[in-house]
């Protein structure tokens, strides 16, 4: 049991696909240490700013921006940023030492994880992608665990690591059956920004969507920027108790538990979210993603049966409209995919992670095997 002086920090963020495993595993770690204070570090731009105050956690930000796509004069300022960070963060724990660092991915990742190993505080990783990120790559050897969505991103560190799975909150694992109304519910979203080539390919589709009998209920996650456009599409074709259009959605949890069908991006979180909730999905995977992972992994779920996958390039209105249709015409097979989705959750994830965060807080100021690659 960690005591009122115990201090855990995660690092990173970003996106909603680093985040939402983050806060799954904090929210267990409090339940399982209530004298422990949990603390944030993350970006100034990142959705950390607005999830992990919501979430009842302190923030810490980092003046951090990327290097992929940056041309020179870019790398040279993020590198300063960076390390700028790492002090920073040097610091900070100097002050307030910490006892655990969880690093979850994003810019603020390593720059806090590096500050702690430098000061001999314990440290970990969370993975989320069955391809580690470069950032992943580089403190894997230098971290105490790691914690993995999979076998085959284990073999893409050298064989280090536990093979957790990717945590998830425990709303989706209490979710139930889909509606299996006459009308067909499908929710639609490209990631916590959107997504422009699935918001354009919705925004044809729906002139189709419209003929169908019975006209599907679409909810559709745009982002800020296509919000207004999206919009303007949907309204020429379906009445306005047909669809609702949001920029964002913050009780995701709820619209998986309102969807028959779910249209959207691979991530390595979503997808988790997808298996614990048992959703079948149409699956446009983000064709930039380091090393196509979300190619990979939306064609892994494809193989279960719980997924269709259509390439990004290949996406279109007319495609994505007559898939929809296909498979409200085929609801048995909606319900076969839906299972199949299940089968491939991990619902132990977040406690796992909890149980190895929790060794490494006994362990404190002692030494673990391999640098505690394989903590029990």
């Amino acid at each position: 049991m960690a005591t009122a002086t115990t201090r855990i920090i995660f690092a990173g963020g970003g996106t909603g696909g680093h985040l939402y495993p983050a806060l799954a595993v904090a929210d267990e770690l409090r339940r399982r240490h209530p004298g422990a204070e949990v603390t944030f570090v993350g970006g100034r731009r990142g959705l950390e700013n607005r999830l992990v105050p919501a979430a009842g956690y302190p923030l810490r930000t980092l003046a951090l921006s990327g290097i992929k796509g940056a041309g020179l004069l870019g790398r040279i300022r993020a590198a300063v940023a960076a390390g700028w960070a790492v002090f920073r963060c040097l610091v900070w724990m100097l002050g307030r030492r910490p006892d655990l660092v969880i690093g979850v991915g994003g810019y603020a990742s390593g720059p806090a994880v590096l500050a702690a190993s430098v000061l001999g505080v314990k440290t970990m990783v969370m993975e989320q992608n069955h391809f580690p990120g470069a950032t992943n790559r580089f403190l894997a050897r230098r971290v105490d665990a790691v914690c993995l969505p999979s076998e085959a991103a284990r073999g893409r560190l050298g064989g280090r690591g536990i093979v957790t799975g990717n945590p998830v909150r425990a709303a989706f694992a209490a979710i139930g059956n889909p509606p299996g109304a006459r009308e067909l519910s499908v929710l639609v979203f490209g990631g916590s920004r959107g997504a422009r080539s699935l918001n354009r390919a919705m925004g044809e589709a729906v002139s189709e969507l419209a003929k169908h009998d019975p006209v599907p209920r679409i909810v559709h996650q745009t982002g800020e920027a296509d919000r207004t456009e999206v919009t303007a599409a949907y309204a020429r074709h379906l009445s306005r108790g047909r669809f609702e259009i949001l920029s964002f959605i913050d009780d995701m949890p709820s619209r998986f538990a309102a969807a028959d069908l779910i249209v959207c991006r691979a991530g390595a979180t979503t997808l988790a979210e997808l298996a614990a909730a048992g959703r079948p999905a149409v699956l446009v995977p983000y064709p930039h993603a380091a090393d196509d992972h979300q190619r990979l992994n939306a064609e892994a779920v494809e193989e279960a049966g719980g997924a269709v996958t259509v390439l990004d390039r290949e996406l279109g209105g007319a495609r994505l409209a007559a898939l929809i249709r296909e498979l409200d015409g085929d609801r048995d097979r909606l319900r076969r995919m839906g299972r199949a989705a299940r089968t491939l959750a991990r619902p132990n994830a977040t406690g796992r992670i909890a149980e190895i965060a929790g060794a490494l807080l006994t362990v404190k100021g002692a030494g673990v095997d391999e640098g505690g690659a394989d903590v029990p």
